[in-house]
This record gives C-alpha cells, sequence and structure tokens, in this order.
C-alpha cells in the first residue's frame, strides 16, 4: 500500500486544506496519507482521523525542538503534548516514546535551517531518509542548475516536474547505516509539502502543487494481511508497518515502485524488509522489481556495496554473514533531450537483520 507522509495544509503553514490533499491523493490511486501539520493536535479534535473514500488519513505531527534543534514527527493516537512556553520540546519527546508512538526526526541535514541537532536525545524510531524540501534546498546550486531549469520548464506541462531535480540523499544513507549498526532503525520518504510559498505578508504562490509533489516519493508499505475497510483494522495496518520498518521508499513519480519485494530465508523462516532472521548456515535474500529496464541495483551490508546487478528484475543471492542488509535501487534516465542520461534513486528499502541464531541479538 502506498502513500505520502508529511505533508502541511492550513491547519499550520501550508495553503491547502485538508479536503484538499484528501481529493490530490484519491486522484493519484493512493492508499493513505499521513498529514503533519506544526505543533497541533487541532486535526485530531476535528474527526479528521478517517477514512474519505479510498484513502485512509492518519493525522501526525510536526513538533519543533526549542531553540531551533530541529523538528520531529509524532505519529499515532496519543497525541496529548504539544510543545509551548509551558512545555519544553524534550518533554514531548520523551512522552511520545514512552507511549509507543512513531517518532521520525525530520529534515536531519536541512542546509538552511532546522537540522536536527541532538542525535543523543533517545530512542527515536527513525528518520526521513528522503525529505524533498531538503532535497530539492540542496539542488539550488550551480552545479545543479540543469536540474532547476529542467523542472522550471515542465513544470508548466504536467505534475511530474519535480522529478527532474532528485538527487540521492547522501548525508541521510551515510547515517541511517551508521546509526543501525548500534541499534534498529527505520526510514521513510516525506515530503515536507506545504504548496505556500510568501510573496509578502498578504500574498502567497500555491508552489508547487500538491499533485506535483505528491508525484515525487512514497513510503509503501509491505503487510502479510490485506485492508478489509474497516478504519481502525486499516489503520492499525499502517501504523505497524511504518514503526517497524515493514515499509520502502519508492519514487513512483519515475516508475511505479509498487512490487518491489526485499525478503531473506533461512531454515524455512522468511522475512521482509524492516524483520531480523537468525540464520543457520545462511540465509537467501531475494529481490524483486516492478521494473528492470535501465535499472541499477545493490545490495547493501552494513553501509557498503556487497553486490551490484544491472538490469536483472529478479534476484536470488546466498548470504552467510550476519549484518544489516538493505536494497537500493536506481533508474538509469534521460529526462529531457538535451540533458545527459544520469542516475536517479528509485527504491530504498528498509534493512533485514540477520544475525546468527548462537549470537546475541536485540
Amino acid at each position: 500500500y502506498s502513500g505520502v507522509i508529511h505533508v502541511h495544509t492550513t491547519y499550520s503553514d501550508g495553503g491547502g486544506t485538508y479536503e484538499e490533499i484528501i481529493h490530490t491523493a484519491d486522484s493519484l490511486g493512493l492508499d493513505f496519507i499521513i498529514p503533519s501539520d506544526h505543533n497541533t493536535i487541532q486535526p485530531h479534535k476535528d474527526n479528521r482521523a478517517k477514512k474519505f473514500g479510498n484513502i485512509l488519513v492518519i493525522p501526525a505531527v510536526e513538533n519543533s525542538m526549542d531553540n531551533g534543534e530541529g523538528h520531529f514527527l509524532c505519529i499515532g493516537d496519543s497525541l496529548s503534548l504539544i510543545r509551548s512556553k509551558k512545555v519544553p520540546s524534550d518533554s514531548v519527546f520523551h512522552d511520545a516514546v514512552r507511549k509507543g508512538m512513531t517518532t521520525i526526526l525530520t529534515h536531519p541535514f536541512h542546509p538552511r535551517r532546522n537540522a536536527w541537532k541532538n542525535w543523543d536525545i533517545g530512542e527515536f524510531t527513525g528518520i526521513e531518509l528522503f525529505n524533498m524540501n531538503t532535497n530539492f534546498q540542496n539542488s539550488l546550486n550551480l552545479p545543479r542548475i540543469n536540474r532547476i531549469l529542467a523542472g522550471f520548464i515542465v513544470y508548466f506541462f504536467n505534475d511530474e516536474a519535480l522529478n527532474y531535480m532528485l538527487s540521492y540523499p547522501f548525508k541521510e544513507m551515510k547515517k541511517f547505516d551508521e546509526l543501525n549498526q548500534s541499534r534498529k532503525l527505520i526510514g521513510i520518504g516525506s515530503l515536507d509539502a506545504h504548496s505556500n510559498v510568501k510573496i509578502s505578508k498578504r500574498a502567497s504562490w500555491r508552489f508547487p502543487s500538491y499533485a506535483s509533489m505528491f508525484n515525487v516519493v512514497h513510503t509503501i508499505i509491505v503487510t502479510r494481511e490485506g485492508f478489509n475497510g474497516q478504519y481502525k483494522h486499516d489503520r492499525n495496518l499502517v501504523l505497524n508497518a511504518v514503526k517497524h520498518g515493514n515499509s520502502y521508499v519508492g519514487f513512483s513519480g519515475l516508475q511505479n515502485a509498487r512490487g518491489f519485494l526485499f525478503t531473506a530465508l533461512s531454515d524455512s523462516v522468511e522475512v521482509i524488509t524492516g524483520d531480523s532472521l537468525g540464520m543457520g548456515q545462511e540465509a537467501k535474500i531475494r529481490i524483486v522489481l516492478p521494473d528492470s529496464i535501465n535499472v541499477t541495483t545493490q545490495l547493501i551490508r552494513n553501509g557498503s556495496i556487497l553486490k551490484e546487478y544491472s538490469k536483472k528484475g529478479f534476484i536470488e543471492v546466498a548470504v552467510s554473514e550476519s549484518g544489516i542488509y538493505r536494497v537500493q535501487a536506481f533508474q538509469e534516465r534521460i529526462m529531457l533531450p538535451f540533458f545527459q542520461k544520469r542516475s536517479f534513486p528509485w527504491i530504498l528499502s528498509n534493512p533485514i537483520y540477520i544475525y546468527k541464531k548462537d549470537a546475541d541479538v536485540d
């Protein structure tokens, strides 16, 4: 099931209403949306947590840390404490962790503001592997001017323009691999969508559109059972999959990323992305890709490339070493006739944690 996370609305500093973002998500065939307005639980009070048509709406909160030390998402049902003059941000964070909510550090390496500062704050659930706002801010430099021009040229003709400006999130992935060496950490893809560029105190520009942003990056969950149409049941499937890393980041504007599968099997036990696997002599890793034309796939172990494959839709490899394994796939594209072919990130998986059965594991 595919959805978008970290979307701002008129409840904080976004340009559109809940109705607008729901309609946009529905028109694109998404399954869920997790809006995350700044420092407010008003959407919960207004009963926005429900199913609208085919879309599961799961309101969350983006909390600001004190002194501009970063932001984090709180995803779950126990949204009670919100940062204020009387409630410090550390109290909000620890309250969320204590209640078992999913806590995600947002735009941890934002180039201009609100980068994350306190990496020792406690047991946060994960980080944004890709934050669209950060990624595009990093494109605002001379070496990448061709991507910016391409994006603006195409923007006025279709909703896929922002995909021209994608780049691999090197800092986020390096930190993700580093932190996963000491404890389990999950990653999501997020939009940080506002559609609200301030021109003056009274005027703003609805740019980029929600439709163009919703085409860029999705968090796609993998579940062992299907939705049944009941809000509570389906919402819990989404929340559990996100919290436990049974998901991957898909840049479906390049090519539909649904259908990717990353599993590991040992002694008749098979696990999916986000899970741990105790193996005997060896484990068998399987990777299924929904497309193989001009695709490069990398199997990563402990932050380093273990294997690389070209133009393969099905990959099976035996491994005998413990480690944190994940997959990343790239699309080789010429986005406009007068630009050179380059590699665009397409799929970034959460890890599978493989360990020897006789070894200690958390």
